[in-house]
């Protein structure tokens, strides 16, 4: 007796041979443009059920019809892609590891949308998700300019492909020949972008390099500019100026940087930006964009704790707004995902450098915590530091509910066990021993000596590199 699988085995290998064998076509399918064509023969019945652009496409009111056979033009495919994507079409197969599909995966994405083939594009979606690095790093500007361009059509690699570039800013900035041919829409799109994570300095740095490769005539240095050249560099770039956060850059980045090529900038805008740096705190009639988002991996707190937190590291003093966040946030121990003990503690977290703990509490909308500034070695001994504290706070950030201590007896911040007594101080927050007793620090982080962790989350403090850049 044939199983169904043998059945349905049986009825793709006629699909297939109906394919390969078209002696009774009724279509005729013109297919590429210039000397790149090719005509591909097909059955309008099949093409209609299974495409309903062809259902559209072969109607009276579009093709055009001799005797019995329906002729249809389609020059902004190419032969190969439509090979494959005919296959597809009568078998429901594609072979999606071959390297004709593997090379043309962009161009069959854009061409399945076009003909309404809803699955296949799903599934070359996904697909390319899981493809390794070295293939982003071949396709990454083709790949990005086309989503850019479909807006809103390939939702599955958008996000994607939002993901890694806001965590990768630089995928595009690594090569120079690679950058540049990034479209207006792409470029567009990343500065647009509250998560692209790079320094405003830099995105401005990068937007001017872009304007001159796209003007060839324009000189390189940008020091001798003449009145020509900052005029079509400024029409260039103008649709890009409303995006970037001027008032996110350095004083020093702003005297170097953008004040030089400042007649690329409109003037009520750049009369906002010496007031801003020449008179600090002057209320200002530009609307001026919050800072990026910075992505956390974390669980317990949310920007606005970090936000607070970069404040306590640089020792800023009151309510400063906080224009930038100059770390990086490297989450690497979650104790209810790696282990609460002090095993995983050494192995995941010894010899990172500068750190932040942070302890959710059971029962309690209240966070603690602290930074050192020392690399944790598991050494029994006191370390040294007049940087380190410690903290508390609840879920939803308030002044009034946020308490610092920093370290009054520098000689011992932090104590560096080789057991279970991590922590900072002499008891004054101790992880594994879960007490919390005022000793070398200033303040009181909880009025009980004893705590009970819900889940606790170790981050390695990374300061960001600052890459200096030459038009």
């Amino acid at each position: 007796m044939m199983s169904a699988e043998t059945l349905l085995d049986s009825l793709l290998r006629d699909l297939n041979r109906l394919y390969k064998d078209a002696n009774d076509y009724d279509v005729i399918i013109q297919v590429g443009e210039e000397l790149n064509t090719e005509d591909f023969k097909a059955h309008s019945n099949i093409l209609k059920i299974r495409s309903s652009y062809f259902d559209t496409a072969l109607s009276s009111n579009w093709a055009k019809k001799e005797g019995n056979i329906y002729t249809f033009n389609k020059p902004n495919v190419s032969p190969n892609i439509f090979r494959i994507i005919l296959k597809y079409i009568y078998t429901g197969t594609i072979n999606i590891e071959s390297v004709t599909v593997e090379n043309n995966l962009i161009g069959i994405l854009i061409a399945a949308d076009e003909i309404y083939l809803e699955e296949l594009v799903d599934y070359i979606q996904n697909h390319i998700t899981t493809l390794d690095v070295q293939w982003f790093k071949r396709n990454e500007i083709k790949l990005y300019n086309t989503l850019s361009r479909y807006q809103g059509v390939f939702s599955i690699l958008y996000e994607h492909f939002e993901n890694l570039i806001s965590n990768n800013p630089n995928i595009f900035l690594n090569n120079y020949n690679l950058f540049s041919e990034l479209e207006n829409d792409a470029l567009l799109s990343l500065i647009q972008s509250d998560s692209f994570k790079m320094d405003e300095i830099e995105i401005w740095d990068n937007l001017i390099k872009w304007a001159i490769t796209k003007n060839p005539t324009v000189n390189n240095d940008t020091s001798l500019w003449k009145i020509n050249e900052f005029d079509t560099i400024r029409e260039t770039i103008q649709q890009f100026i409303p995006h970037i956060r001027f008032f996110q850059i350095s004083s020093n980045d702003y005297y170097y940087k953008i004040r030089p090529l400042s007649a690329l900038l409109p003037k009520e805008l750049n009369e906002e930006l010496i007031l801003h740096y020449l008179v600090p705190g002057s209320s200002l009639n530009t609307n001026v964009l919050p800072s990026r988002k910075v992505i956390i991996e974390s669980k317990i707190i949310d920007m606005d704790h970090i936000y607070q937190i970069v404040h306590w590291i640089d020792k800023n003093q009151g309510n400063v707004f906080l224009k930038i966040v100059p770390y990086e946030f490297k989450l690497l121990l979650r104790g209810s995902r790696d282990g609460f003990g002090v095993k995983p503690f050494g192995k995941k977290c010894y010899n990172k450098g500068a750190t932040l703990i942070l302890i959710k509490l059971v029962d309690e909308d209240k966070i603690i915590g602290g930074y050192s500034p020392l690399s944790w070695r598991g050494a029994s001994k006191y370390l040294s530091t007049n940087d380190s504290f410690i903290f508390s706070f609840k879920s939803t950030l308030f002044p009034s509910t946020t308490i610092l201590s920093r370290v009054k007896n520098g000689k011992n911040a932090i104590y560096d066990s080789a057991f279970q007594s991590h922590g900072f101080g002499d008891g004054d927050l101790r992880i594994f021993d879960k007490v919390c007793i005022p000793k070398e620090y200033e303040n009181r982080i909880i009025k009980e000596e004893s705590f009970e962790i819900e889940d606790y989350e170790v981050f390695q403090i990374v300061k960001k590199k600052k890459v200096l850049r030459n038009y």
